[in-house]
């Protein structure tokens, strides 16, 4: 067990020399730990990128679980992760899907419908990764008969798709204009298809897109906001089932949803159980760490894992804290190039 005048001593001098004192971090416990190993929390590396509004955020959750708690659990044969629907299909199968957000000119409460006619011919431009990552996972190595375009954002992480999608359209927040209309303006435009724009809530230039577009008869504008998608995991497989549906994929037979739900209701049923209110830290490689009110949030609440950095966003965390607090759980980013005992205050 760790001494705990060691952590008061340390505690103190990193408050009066800063810098200067980080060789006095935990110098160890009786079994020569060192750093904040001294405390024997079980540390793991995830997947940050994961951690967004997507299907692959089940992915990071069954990371933190099996860094946990151990094997994982068979998914849910009767997933108990319900969801309020965004979208409703009429008896002629036409859709309604609510749009909102809370950039500039975004309206807070819309509803926009596609007929059955539009949905058949439906082609997507994504300006969010999540929202690429849910039609990756929907429709796999034919996604790109789809998902025609997108802002460069997106993209960041499927950098040999450029070619396929033609275009690449710029940022996902002030959406360039001169870009689109290129786009609408080249051969890649199809006359006989319709478009739809899948947009963050929080872009900032509604209208102009809007105006942008309104020659083009063909063309909607769609936008989900993010900033819900983080309240609750069940309101980001809503999201993820409205977008099913702007292409014509049911919520049965959206096979990415139900997996989603089934993986979902498995682990947290079954940290619910093993739990015991675990402490938690994430750490960044910018030193930043996730708090209240981020997806990554969601995955700590997924698992019955309780956060010690309280604060709301992703923000510096101190080390000092770190210390006082001592979490039985670290979490760093696989991206992270530091090596572990760097992470981990061992060497600085």
């Amino acid at each position: 067990m760790i001494k705990t005048k060691i952590i008061a001593i340390a505690v103190a001098a990193l408050v009066v020399a800063g810098a200067a004192a980080v060789m006095l971090w935990p110098s160890g416990d009786d079994n020569g730990k060192k750093g904040w190993y001294a405390w024997d929390p079980t540390v793991g590396e995830i997947d940050y990128s994961k951690i967004s509004a997507t299907p692959r955020i089940i992915d990071t959750i069954e990371e933190m679980y099996k860094i946990v708690y151990g094997e994982l659990p068979e998914p849910s044969a009767d997933p108990s992760m319900t969801f309020d629907p965004l979208a409703v299909t009429d008896k002629d199968g036409n859709v309604k899907i609510k749009s909102s957000g809370t950039g500039a000119g975004v309206p807070a409460n819309a509803e926009v419908t596609f007929t059955k006619d539009e949905i058949n011919k439906m082609k997507i431009i994504s300006y969010g990764k999540g929202f690429t990552d849910s039609y990756i996972d929907m429709f796999g190595a034919d996604v790109w008969n789809k998902v025609v375009a997108a802002g460069n954002s997106t993209w960041t992480a499927y950098p040999n798709n450029n070619m396929v999608c033609k275009s690449t359209l710029a940022s996902e927040m002030s959406i360039s204009t001169l870009n689109l209309l290129t786009f609408f303006e080249s051969d890649a435009f199809d006359m006989d298809s319709t478009y739809c724009l899948v947009v963050w809530g929080y872009m900032t230039n509604y209208e102009a897109v809007m105006n942008a577009v309104a020659k083009y008869g063909n063309v909607k504008l769609l936008c989900i906001d993010y900033y819900d998608a983080i309240k609750s995991l069940p309101r980001l497989m809503a999201a993820i089932d409205a977008l099913g549906q702007l292409v014509g994929i049911s919520a049965d037979d959206n096979v990415s949803l139900t997996d989603f739900q089934k993986r979902l209701s498995a682990v947290t049923a079954a940290a619910g159980s093993l739990s015991s209110q675990k402490t938690v830290y994430m750490e960044l490689s910018a030193g930043t760490s996730p708090g209240a009110n981020t997806l990554t949030q969601l995955c700590f609440d997924a698992l019955s894992l309780k956060n010690i950095n309280t604060t709301s966003g992703t923000n510096i965390f101190s080390g000092v804290s770190v210390v006082t607090e001592m979490p039985k759980v670290i979490f760093f980013d696989v991206k992270d190039t530091r090596t572990m005992d760097q992470k981990m205050r061992v060497i600085m």
